[in-house]
Protein backbone atom coordinates (compact mmCIF):
# COMPACT_ATOMS: atom_id res chain seq x y z
CA UNK A 1 0.00 0.00 0.00
CA UNK A 2 1.33 3.44 -0.93
CA UNK A 3 2.02 5.53 2.15
CA UNK A 4 4.08 8.42 3.51
CA UNK A 5 6.38 7.49 6.38
CA UNK A 6 7.56 10.18 8.73
CA UNK A 7 11.36 10.21 8.84
CA UNK A 8 12.42 13.40 10.62
CA UNK A 9 11.11 16.45 12.42
CA UNK A 10 13.02 19.74 12.32
CA UNK A 11 12.18 22.06 15.20
CA UNK A 12 13.57 25.48 16.02
CA UNK A 13 11.33 28.11 14.45
CA UNK A 14 9.17 30.06 16.91
CA UNK A 15 6.28 30.76 14.52
CA UNK A 16 4.63 29.16 11.49
CA UNK A 17 6.95 27.90 8.75
CA UNK A 18 5.84 29.33 5.42
CA UNK A 19 8.13 27.63 2.94
CA UNK A 20 11.00 25.17 2.51
CA UNK A 21 13.51 24.86 -0.32
CA UNK A 22 15.99 22.08 -1.13
CA UNK A 23 19.47 22.90 -2.36
CA UNK A 24 20.56 21.45 -5.76
CA UNK A 25 22.32 18.48 -4.14
CA UNK A 26 19.20 17.52 -2.19
CA UNK A 27 21.11 17.31 1.09
CA UNK A 28 20.35 20.71 2.62
CA UNK A 29 17.02 22.37 3.28
CA UNK A 30 16.22 26.04 3.87
CA UNK A 31 13.11 27.19 5.73
CA UNK A 32 11.51 30.55 6.52
CA UNK A 33 9.08 31.63 9.18
CA UNK A 34 6.85 34.19 10.79
CA UNK A 35 9.59 34.55 13.43
CA UNK A 36 11.46 36.80 10.91
CA UNK A 37 14.17 34.21 10.32
CA UNK A 38 15.33 31.62 7.84
CA UNK A 39 17.19 28.45 8.79
CA UNK A 40 19.45 26.06 6.94
CA UNK A 41 19.29 22.37 7.85
CA UNK A 42 21.09 19.22 6.77
CA UNK A 43 20.99 15.51 7.44
CA UNK A 44 23.87 14.65 9.78
CA UNK A 45 24.85 11.73 7.56
CA UNK A 46 24.54 13.77 4.35
CA UNK A 47 23.49 11.85 1.25
CA UNK A 48 23.64 8.57 3.17
CA UNK A 49 20.41 9.60 4.87
CA UNK A 50 18.59 9.20 1.54
CA UNK A 51 20.49 6.22 0.13
CA UNK A 52 21.14 3.91 3.07
CA UNK A 53 19.26 0.65 2.50
CA UNK A 54 19.39 -0.43 6.14
CA UNK A 55 18.00 2.82 7.55
CA UNK A 56 14.99 2.37 9.74
CA UNK A 57 12.64 4.82 8.09
CA UNK A 58 9.74 4.52 10.45
CA UNK A 59 11.67 5.12 13.66
CA UNK A 60 10.19 6.05 16.99
CA UNK A 61 8.92 9.61 17.16
CA UNK A 62 11.28 10.34 20.03
CA UNK A 63 14.28 9.97 17.71
CA UNK A 64 12.95 11.90 14.73
CA UNK A 65 14.99 15.00 15.56
CA UNK A 66 18.32 13.19 15.98
CA UNK A 67 19.13 12.68 12.28
CA UNK A 68 19.09 16.35 11.20
CA UNK A 69 20.88 19.47 12.39
CA UNK A 70 20.40 23.22 12.02
CA UNK A 71 23.49 24.66 10.30
CA UNK A 72 22.64 28.36 10.52
CA UNK A 73 19.96 30.77 11.69
CA UNK A 74 19.55 33.79 9.37
CA UNK A 75 17.76 36.46 11.36
CA UNK A 76 19.48 39.82 10.93
CA UNK A 77 18.01 41.30 7.75
CA UNK A 78 14.21 41.30 7.83
CA UNK A 79 11.91 43.28 10.13
CA UNK A 80 8.79 41.20 9.47
CA UNK A 81 7.74 37.66 8.48
CA UNK A 82 10.02 35.89 6.00
CA UNK A 83 7.47 34.53 3.55
CA UNK A 84 9.66 32.81 0.94
CA UNK A 85 13.08 31.20 0.67
CA UNK A 86 14.96 29.73 -2.30
CA UNK A 87 18.36 28.13 -2.82
CA UNK A 88 20.33 29.29 -5.88
CA UNK A 89 19.88 26.35 -8.28
CA UNK A 90 23.33 25.84 -9.83
CA UNK A 91 25.67 25.44 -6.84
CA UNK A 92 23.45 26.28 -3.90
CA UNK A 93 25.99 28.73 -2.51
CA UNK A 94 23.44 31.55 -2.25
CA UNK A 95 19.98 31.81 -0.70
CA UNK A 96 17.26 34.40 -1.40
CA UNK A 97 14.61 35.38 1.16
CA UNK A 98 11.50 37.52 0.58
CA UNK A 99 9.74 39.26 3.45
CA UNK A 100 6.55 41.03 4.41
CA UNK A 101 8.79 44.06 5.00
CA UNK A 102 8.84 44.42 1.18
CA UNK A 103 12.49 43.49 0.71
CA UNK A 104 14.33 40.51 -0.74
CA UNK A 105 17.72 39.58 0.73
CA UNK A 106 20.53 37.63 -0.93
CA UNK A 107 22.72 35.53 1.35
CA UNK A 108 26.00 33.86 0.49
CA UNK A 109 28.25 31.51 2.40
CA UNK A 110 30.90 33.33 4.38
CA UNK A 111 33.37 30.71 3.16
CA UNK A 112 33.12 27.82 0.70
CA UNK A 113 33.59 25.30 3.51
CA UNK A 114 31.51 27.21 6.07
CA UNK A 115 27.92 26.59 7.08
CA UNK A 116 27.14 30.23 7.91
CA UNK A 117 25.67 32.88 5.58
CA UNK A 118 25.95 36.66 5.34
CA UNK A 119 23.67 39.18 3.62
CA UNK A 120 25.37 40.50 0.47
CA UNK A 121 22.45 42.38 -1.12
CA UNK A 122 19.01 43.76 -0.28
CA UNK A 123 16.57 44.22 -3.16
CA UNK A 124 13.99 46.96 -2.62
CA UNK A 125 11.08 48.03 -4.80
CA UNK A 126 7.85 46.32 -3.73
CA UNK A 127 5.45 48.78 -2.10
CA UNK A 128 4.50 46.33 0.64
CA UNK A 129 4.60 42.59 1.36
CA UNK A 130 6.84 40.47 -0.86
CA UNK A 131 5.20 37.05 -1.19
CA UNK A 132 7.65 34.88 -3.15
CA UNK A 133 11.16 34.74 -4.59
CA UNK A 134 12.37 32.29 -7.25
CA UNK A 135 15.65 31.75 -9.12
CA UNK A 136 15.78 30.95 -12.84
CA UNK A 137 17.55 27.62 -13.57
CA UNK A 138 20.64 29.52 -14.79
CA UNK A 139 20.99 31.34 -11.47
CA UNK A 140 21.34 34.64 -13.37
CA UNK A 141 17.75 35.83 -13.02
CA UNK A 142 15.60 36.24 -9.94
CA UNK A 143 11.85 36.90 -9.78
CA UNK A 144 9.87 38.36 -6.89
CA UNK A 145 6.17 39.11 -6.45
CA UNK A 146 4.02 40.82 -3.91
CA UNK A 147 0.82 42.18 -2.50
CA UNK A 148 1.28 45.27 -4.70
CA UNK A 149 0.12 43.13 -7.69
CA UNK A 150 3.56 43.27 -9.30
CA UNK A 151 6.21 40.84 -10.52
CA UNK A 152 9.81 42.05 -10.55
CA UNK A 153 12.63 40.44 -12.52
CA UNK A 154 16.19 40.98 -11.37
CA UNK A 155 19.47 40.13 -13.11
CA UNK A 156 22.67 39.21 -11.32
CA UNK A 157 25.61 41.43 -12.30
CA UNK A 158 28.12 39.55 -10.14
CA UNK A 159 29.57 40.07 -6.67
CA UNK A 160 26.13 39.91 -5.10
CA UNK A 161 24.74 42.82 -7.14
CA UNK A 162 21.35 42.70 -8.87
CA UNK A 163 19.67 45.10 -11.29
CA UNK A 164 15.92 45.26 -11.81
CA UNK A 165 15.31 44.67 -15.51
CA UNK A 166 11.51 44.59 -15.57
CA UNK A 167 8.46 45.40 -13.44
CA UNK A 168 5.30 43.59 -14.57
CA UNK A 169 1.92 44.99 -13.49
CA UNK A 170 -0.69 43.05 -15.48
CA UNK A 171 -2.21 41.13 -12.56
CA UNK A 172 -5.33 42.72 -11.04
CA UNK A 173 -4.72 41.46 -7.48
CA UNK A 174 -2.01 40.10 -5.15
CA UNK A 175 0.55 37.83 -6.78
CA UNK A 176 1.02 34.79 -4.56
CA UNK A 177 3.85 32.91 -6.27
CA UNK A 178 6.38 33.07 -9.10
CA UNK A 179 7.89 29.98 -10.74
CA UNK A 180 10.46 29.53 -13.51
CA UNK A 181 10.12 26.94 -16.26
CA UNK A 182 12.80 24.23 -15.78
CA UNK A 183 13.98 24.19 -19.41
CA UNK A 184 12.88 27.46 -21.06
CA UNK A 185 13.27 31.10 -20.09
CA UNK A 186 9.61 31.46 -19.13
CA UNK A 187 8.17 32.67 -15.85
CA UNK A 188 4.78 31.74 -14.38
CA UNK A 189 2.94 33.85 -11.80
CA UNK A 190 -0.09 32.85 -9.72
CA UNK A 191 -2.56 35.39 -8.39
CA UNK A 192 -5.48 36.35 -6.20
CA UNK A 193 -7.17 37.44 -9.47
CA UNK A 194 -7.80 33.70 -10.19
CA UNK A 195 -5.34 33.56 -13.11
CA UNK A 196 -1.89 32.32 -14.02
CA UNK A 197 0.28 34.40 -16.34
CA UNK A 198 3.19 33.24 -18.45
CA UNK A 199 5.93 35.81 -19.06
CA UNK A 200 8.73 35.80 -21.63
CA UNK A 201 11.48 38.14 -22.76
CA UNK A 202 10.75 40.18 -25.90
CA UNK A 203 13.11 42.84 -27.28
CA UNK A 204 15.01 43.29 -24.01
CA UNK A 205 11.83 43.55 -21.96
CA UNK A 206 9.52 41.04 -20.35
CA UNK A 207 5.90 40.75 -21.50
CA UNK A 208 2.80 38.77 -20.62
CA UNK A 209 2.80 36.03 -23.25
CA UNK A 210 -0.40 34.30 -22.16
CA UNK A 211 -3.04 34.21 -19.43
CA UNK A 212 -4.28 30.87 -18.10
CA UNK A 213 -7.84 30.92 -16.78
CA UNK A 214 -9.99 28.16 -15.31
CA UNK A 215 -9.74 28.36 -11.54
CA UNK A 216 -12.67 30.07 -9.85
CA UNK A 217 -10.77 31.51 -6.91
CA UNK A 218 -7.24 32.49 -5.80
CA UNK A 219 -4.48 30.46 -7.47
CA UNK A 220 -2.02 29.87 -4.65
CA UNK A 221 0.78 27.94 -6.27
CA UNK A 222 2.02 25.80 -9.15
CA UNK A 223 4.64 23.25 -10.15
CA UNK A 224 6.10 22.28 -13.51
CA UNK A 225 6.62 18.65 -14.41
CA UNK A 226 10.35 17.76 -14.40
CA UNK A 227 10.66 18.07 -18.21
CA UNK A 228 8.49 21.19 -18.28
CA UNK A 229 5.74 20.02 -20.60
CA UNK A 230 3.03 20.23 -17.95
CA UNK A 231 2.10 22.75 -15.26
CA UNK A 232 0.05 21.88 -12.17
CA UNK A 233 -1.81 24.60 -10.26
CA UNK A 234 -3.72 24.64 -6.97
CA UNK A 235 -6.34 27.04 -5.74
CA UNK A 236 -8.69 28.30 -3.11
CA UNK A 237 -11.38 26.54 -5.18
CA UNK A 238 -9.93 23.24 -3.81
CA UNK A 239 -9.08 21.82 -7.24
CA UNK A 240 -5.82 20.74 -8.82
CA UNK A 241 -5.54 21.52 -12.51
CA UNK A 242 -2.91 20.23 -14.92
CA UNK A 243 -2.12 22.27 -18.02
CA UNK A 244 -0.15 21.17 -21.09
CA UNK A 245 2.08 23.51 -23.02
CA UNK A 246 0.87 23.83 -26.59
CA UNK A 247 3.14 23.30 -29.59
CA UNK A 248 3.29 25.38 -32.76
CA UNK A 249 3.92 23.78 -36.14
CA UNK A 250 6.64 25.48 -38.14
CA UNK A 251 8.24 24.89 -41.51
CA UNK A 252 11.82 23.73 -41.05
CA UNK A 253 12.60 24.01 -44.79
CA UNK A 254 14.97 21.12 -45.54
CA UNK A 255 13.84 19.05 -42.59
CA UNK A 256 10.13 19.64 -43.15
CA UNK A 257 7.71 20.60 -40.40
CA UNK A 258 8.65 20.55 -36.74
CA UNK A 259 6.98 21.64 -33.52
CA UNK A 260 8.30 24.19 -31.06
CA UNK A 261 6.86 24.87 -27.59
CA UNK A 262 4.37 27.71 -27.40
CA UNK A 263 3.62 29.99 -24.44
CA UNK A 264 -0.07 29.01 -24.30
CA UNK A 265 -1.45 26.15 -22.20
CA UNK A 266 -4.58 24.03 -22.24
CA UNK A 267 -6.16 22.16 -19.34
CA UNK A 268 -5.71 18.37 -19.66
CA UNK A 269 -6.81 17.23 -16.18
CA UNK A 270 -8.85 18.50 -13.24
CA UNK A 271 -8.73 16.87 -9.82
CA UNK A 272 -12.13 17.63 -8.26
CA UNK A 273 -12.65 19.67 -5.12
CA UNK A 274 -13.50 16.53 -3.15
CA UNK A 275 -9.80 15.67 -2.75
CA UNK A 276 -9.29 18.48 -0.22
CA UNK A 277 -11.96 20.07 1.96
CA UNK A 278 -10.24 23.47 2.20
CA UNK A 279 -7.95 25.67 0.09
CA UNK A 280 -4.86 24.02 -1.41
CA UNK A 281 -1.81 26.15 -0.70
CA UNK A 282 1.08 24.22 -2.20
CA UNK A 283 1.93 21.67 -4.89
CA UNK A 284 5.15 19.94 -5.95
CA UNK A 285 5.88 17.53 -8.82
CA UNK A 286 8.48 14.76 -8.77
CA UNK A 287 9.60 12.17 -11.29
CA UNK A 288 8.93 8.48 -10.76
CA UNK A 289 10.25 7.15 -7.49
CA UNK A 290 13.72 5.59 -7.78
CA UNK A 291 13.76 1.83 -8.07
CA UNK A 292 10.35 1.63 -9.66
CA UNK A 293 9.88 0.52 -13.26
CA UNK A 294 8.80 3.62 -15.13
CA UNK A 295 6.51 3.16 -18.12
CA UNK A 296 6.37 5.69 -20.93
CA UNK A 297 2.99 6.77 -19.63
CA UNK A 298 4.25 7.44 -16.06
CA UNK A 299 4.65 11.16 -15.30
CA UNK A 300 5.46 10.86 -11.59
CA UNK A 301 3.70 12.18 -8.51
CA UNK A 302 2.12 15.39 -7.30
CA UNK A 303 2.11 16.30 -3.62
CA UNK A 304 -0.42 18.84 -2.34
CA UNK A 305 -0.73 20.62 1.01
CA UNK A 306 -3.95 22.18 2.24
CA UNK A 307 -5.72 24.20 4.88
CA UNK A 308 -7.54 20.98 5.80
CA UNK A 309 -4.30 19.89 7.57
CA UNK A 310 -3.61 17.09 5.10
CA UNK A 311 -1.07 16.11 2.45
CA UNK A 312 -2.24 14.23 -0.63
CA UNK A 313 -0.12 12.27 -3.11
CA UNK A 314 -1.46 11.97 -6.67
CA UNK A 315 -0.06 9.81 -9.44
CA UNK A 316 0.04 11.34 -12.92
CA UNK A 317 0.05 9.27 -16.11
CA UNK A 318 -0.91 9.45 -19.76
CA UNK A 319 -3.89 7.40 -20.85
CA UNK A 320 -2.51 4.61 -23.03
CA UNK A 321 -5.53 4.44 -25.32
CA UNK A 322 -5.86 8.18 -25.85
CA UNK A 323 -3.91 11.13 -27.15
CA UNK A 324 -0.93 12.54 -25.30
CA UNK A 325 -3.13 15.37 -24.12
CA UNK A 326 -5.25 13.11 -21.92
CA UNK A 327 -3.95 12.49 -18.41
CA UNK A 328 -5.01 10.37 -15.49
CA UNK A 329 -4.46 11.99 -12.09
CA UNK A 330 -5.34 9.61 -9.27
CA UNK A 331 -5.20 9.89 -5.49
CA UNK A 332 -2.79 7.23 -4.17
CA UNK A 333 -2.01 8.37 -0.63
CA UNK A 334 -3.53 10.54 2.09
CA UNK A 335 -1.71 11.83 5.17
CA UNK A 336 -4.28 13.34 7.50
CA UNK A 337 -3.14 15.80 10.17
CA UNK A 338 0.35 15.85 8.69
CA UNK A 339 1.17 18.75 11.02
CA UNK A 340 -1.41 18.07 13.68
CA UNK A 341 -4.31 20.51 13.46
CA UNK A 342 -2.25 23.06 11.50
CA UNK A 343 -2.48 24.26 7.91
CA UNK A 344 0.07 22.80 5.49
CA UNK A 345 1.84 25.80 3.97
CA UNK A 346 4.40 24.07 1.75
CA UNK A 347 5.22 20.69 0.21
CA UNK A 348 8.49 20.18 -1.64
CA UNK A 349 9.89 17.03 -3.25
CA UNK A 350 13.65 16.48 -3.05
CA UNK A 351 15.19 17.31 -6.48
CA UNK A 352 17.83 14.57 -6.34
CA UNK A 353 16.22 11.78 -4.33
CA UNK A 354 12.74 11.03 -5.70
CA UNK A 355 10.20 9.97 -3.12
CA UNK A 356 11.56 12.20 -0.32
CA UNK A 357 9.20 15.02 0.66
CA UNK A 358 9.58 18.02 2.97
CA UNK A 359 6.51 19.74 4.42
CA UNK A 360 6.00 22.78 6.65
CA UNK A 361 3.02 24.09 8.57
CA UNK A 362 1.50 26.55 10.98
CA UNK A 363 2.82 24.43 13.86
CA UNK A 364 6.34 25.80 13.23
CA UNK A 365 7.73 22.36 12.36
CA UNK A 366 9.33 20.95 9.20
CA UNK A 367 8.77 17.27 8.52
CA UNK A 368 10.64 14.91 6.18
CA UNK A 369 8.66 12.03 4.68
CA UNK A 370 9.49 9.02 2.51
CA UNK A 371 6.98 7.77 -0.08
CA UNK A 372 6.73 3.99 0.13
CA UNK A 373 5.03 2.20 -2.76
Amino acid sequence: MTQLKLVAELKGHEDRVWQVSWDPSGTRLASCSGDKSARVWSAISGANFFTSTDMEVDGSRGNLASTWQCLDVIDNAHKRTVRSVAFEPTRGRAIATASFDGTTAIWEKTDESADSYECVATLEGHENEAKCVAWAPSGQLLATCGRDKSVWIWESTGEGDFDCISVLMEHAQDVKMVLWHPKQELLASFSYDDTIRIWKEDDDDWVSASTISGHTSTVWAGAFSPEGKYLASVSDDRTVRVWMQNAVQENGSEEGFYYRPDTSYKCVAVVPDSVHSRAIYSVSWCASVAGEQSADTDLGFLATGSGDNSVRILSVSRKESATAADLDVALVCTQENAHGLSDINCVQWNPKYPGWLATSGDDGVIRIWHLEL
